[in-house]
This record gives structure tokens, C-alpha cells and sequence, in this order.
């Protein structure tokens, strides 16, 4: 029995997924790619990402990191995965730490939307970041719903850009508590098994990042994103969706230290590990 129609016959999705990158700063978006048949016995785990629609940037004049932003974090989050716990991840190439800014036509491994049911079945595991605010249709918020009470996991990150407003997270909630019921975003204590099944987070719970240096005020580790704890909402007893407002995937893009110290990249991977093996174990 290959091991998709085993996880099939459990009742939970198959074990795949895949990376995202970034839209080069054009106006044309790459075609989305599907994965190969034989994705799901080559690897033991993909990253898959949420493609959305934005809305109107509010805010700094750059415009907002968007839905496919620095697949170069991506890249780094599954090698380190790859390393700690010894599975096949399937790599993305051409990436690494903050280059490319957008990706290009074809570096994707996959990148689904709520607007595709059957697609997202296929996935036990998905990744939604981005800066700015975001609504979704009445089909889309089925169709997460449905995805979610039939046992898949959303990892929900805010791309927040320094102290910027956190126009993705208060989005995801709005989003979360209209789905699932008013109440149903729950904050995750830092007793929860999340922050201690691989790497233990002690009484700290949800890592968040701090500049180092003074290149971003006086005084130096001034810092980044609005970080109002872990949150998330819970299936049962099975947290299925993570919502964070401290901007984890910044952190996985920086493994040289340049932007928050290499104790910034270590803490926000291992959150990124912890968060995935629960994921895939409950």
C-alpha cells in the first residue's frame, strides 16, 4: 500500500504540499503548478501556500509584502526540517534567506485557494502569509471550513513589516470567527504541546523578532510586528488552525542574522517545526 492511500484510509489528508514564492514585481502572476503524480511517494512533506487577493494597501508607500512573498524563508524552513527530523521535503531552488523578493513563473511547487475543494484535500497542511487586509467570498469560507472539520491544519502568519499596521492578522481573525463562530479564536497558552513537542519554548509561547543593531531606531533590538501572543482555533481537542501576528516567516528568511540575530532565525524555525509536527501528528 503506498503510503497516500494509507494516510487516505486514516481519515486525514495526504502528506504533500509545497513552497511558494514570490510574484516578480510585475503585474503578471505565474501560473499556479500542480504537483506531480508521484510527489506524494517521493517526499514526505511539501509546503503549500494560499494565493488571495489583497485589499487596497494602507500604509507605506512600498506597497504590501504579498500572499507569495520571499520563497527563500520557504526554502530554509524545510531544509532545516529536513535535517532535524530526517524526512524527504521537497526542496525549492533558486531561493534562499531574503532573494528572490517575488517568484518567478514555475519555482512554485503548488499554491491553492479556497476556490478549489478537491486540490485542497490533497493537502494536510497549508500556509497562508501576507501584509495587507483580505476578505474572502461566502465559497471560500465553506470551503476553509469544510477543510478544516475534515482534519486539515492553516498556519496564518502576518507579514507584518516592522511596527507596521497588522492589517493580515486582524483579516484572519475576522475571517476565523465569522467560519467557525464568534469566541472560536482561542488564544494557545504556552503550555500547549505546540511549543514543546521538538523544541521546548518554555513559558514564552509565540517567538517574536527583534531588529538587532540600531539600523531601525535608537537603542537598538527595536521591534518587529504586532505581537499579540499565539492564537488559533481548535477542532475537538486538535488546534487546526495557528494564527500568528509576529511575523515567523521573516524570521526563517534570515539565517545569516543580518536582520534579528541568529537567535531570531533559530527560535522562529523551531517555532516553524514545532508547528508542523503537531500538525501532521494530530
Amino acid at each position: 500500500m503506498k503510503r497516500r492511500e494509507f494516510l487516505r484510509l486514516l481519515g486525514r489528508t495526504v502528506l504533500a504540499g509545497a513552497v511558494t514564492s514570490k510574484l516578480a514585481a510585475t503585474e503578471i502572476e505565474p501560473e499556479p503548478t500542480y504537483p506531480q503524480p508521484d510527489d506524494y511517494d517521493r517526499y514526505d512533506f511539501v509546503l503549500p501556500r494560499i494565493k488571495f487577493t489583497e485589499l487596497p494597501f494602507r500604509g507605506r508607500g512600498k506597497g504590501p509584502d504579498l500572499w507569495n512573498n520571499r520563497p527563500g524563508g520557504d526554502a530554509n524552513l524545510l531544509r532545516e526540517l529536513s535535517n532535524v527530523v530526517r524526512c524527504r521535503v521537497k526542496p525549492i531552488t533558486g531561493a534562499f534567506n531574503w532573494t528572490p523578493n517575488y517568484a518567478g513563473a514555475g519555482q512554485l511547487n503548488a499554491v491553492l485557494t479556497f476556490d478549489e475543494p478537491d486540490r485542497l484535500r490533497e493537502y494536510p497542511f497549508l500556509f497562508m502569509t501576507g501584509e495587507n487586509g483580505f476578505e474572502f467570498t461566502d465559497t471560500q469560507k465553506q470551503n476553509l471550513q469544510d477543510y478544516i472539520t475534515a482534519g486539515g491544519f492553516l498556519l496564518m502568519d502576518d507579514c507584518v513589516v516592522g511596527t507596521g499596521g497588522d492589517f493580515f492578522y486582524r483579516c484572519s481573525y475576522t475571517l476565523l470567527e465569522d467560519v467557525f463562530g464568534r469566541g472560536a479564536v482561542q488564544t494557545i497558552p504556552p503550555t500547549h504541546e505546540i511549543f514543546h513537542n521538538i523544541y521546548d519554548f518554555g513559558q514564552t509561547g509565540l517567538p517574536s523578532l527583534r531588529y538587532c543593531g540600531t539600523k531601525y531606531g535608537p537603542g537598538g533590538a527595536t521591534p518587529h510586528g504586532q505581537n499579540h501572543g499565539a492564537r488559533g482555533v481548535f477542532v475537538g481537542d486538535r488546534l487546526a488552525v495557528f494564527l500568528s501576528s509576529t511575523d515567523l516567516h521573516c524570521g526563517w528568511c534570515d539565517s545569516q542574522g543580518i536582520e534579528w540575530g541568529v537567535e531570531g532565525y533559530r527560535k522562529t524555525i523551531e517555532m516553524g517545526i514545532n508547528i508542523i509536527l503537531y500538525a501532521l501528528t494530530h
